[in-house]
């Protein structure tokens, strides 16, 4: 039998506070690695989608006009 504050406990009552907690560290262990891959797939999503935009972004890509003023020659063009 042990003792704790409040008087004795059983030491079969103990043993399984012990392995429920056990089974409770080893769900929280699971669970931090599923959200550490999860973190992973979004980490590599997020450098991918990056890389995306920066394309999209590129100088070769970008018209030889800020956008107001592509607006406006295009209009007079048409005229």
């Amino acid at each position: 039998m042990l003792l704790n504050s409040t008087g004795v406990i059983a030491k079969s009552q103990h043993e399984e506070e012990s392995a429920l907690l056990r089974r409770k560290v080893e769900e929280l262990n699971k669970n931090t690695a599923r959200l550490i891959v999860e973190a992973g797939k979004l980490i590599q999503e997020s450098k991918q989608l990056s890389a995306q935009v920066k394309s999209l972004e590129s100088p070769s890509t970008k018209s030889k006009w800020p956008p107001s003023m592509h607006y406006e020659a295009t209009t007079r063009n048409s005229d």
